[in-house]
């Protein structure tokens, strides 16, 4: 995978990273760059860093960056941030100190090279397989047919019961039919 990206410069300190190849799990990313600059009061984010011991110094400039990364199912979040991690009771997420930087051009290559290490390293199904392979295991365990094609007479029975990625058809429109056949449809 290349890092190939192409840049949009949205204010004078903000910009927009959107690489143009997917990884293995068919994910996109854009990473949103801001340039953040000390205000100097003393209630001030680099400030309150210090005295609480986030770090070791108070920070003139400081990189902030946001990740948008879209799934195959074009659902987005905010993976392969390396400034963001999880609380040490996994209950929410917190800024990860030790990519918190000062605002140089050294260290927003640093911040790029690592969001795009971790976006390319990752493996695993796509989104629509992980949705698909619901889907079949939920089948499965209800002893349920799975179809790609709606076949002909056949109709969507508007259940809202279908597992995610699915829909329940059957081959007549009345519930009552004693020969109607039913499964899920793949969507």
């Amino acid at each position: 995978m290349k890092k190939e990206y192409t840049i949009e410069q949205a204010a004078e300190t903000r910009w927009f990273y959107n690489f143009t190849e997917p990884n293995a799990k068919g994910e996109t990313i854009i990473i949103e760059i801001s340039k953040c600059i000390n205000s100097g009061g003393k209630s001030s984010l680099p400030v309150l860093w210090k005295q609480h011991g986030f770090v070791d110094r108070v920070l003139e400039t400081y990189w902030s960056i946001s990740t948008y990364v879209t799934d195959t199912e074009r659902n987005c979040y905010g993976l392969y941030n390396p400034q963001s991690k999880l609380s040490e009771d996994g209950k929410r997420t917190v800024i990860n100190f030790d990519w918190m930087f000062e605002a140089t051009e050294e260290n927003k290559e640093k911040l790029i090279d690592e969001v795009f290490r971790l976006f390319s390293t990752a493996t695993g199904e796509t989104a629509t397989e992980v949705k698909h392979r619901k889907v079949r295991e939920y089948a499965k365990e209800n002893n349920i047919d799975i179809i790609t094609e709606l076949p002909e007479g056949w109709v969507d029975l508007g259940y809202c019961t279908s597992p995610i990625g699915s829909t329940w058809v059957g081959s007549s429109k009345n519930f009552r039919d004693r020969n109607r056949k039913k499964a899920l449809l793949l969507i």
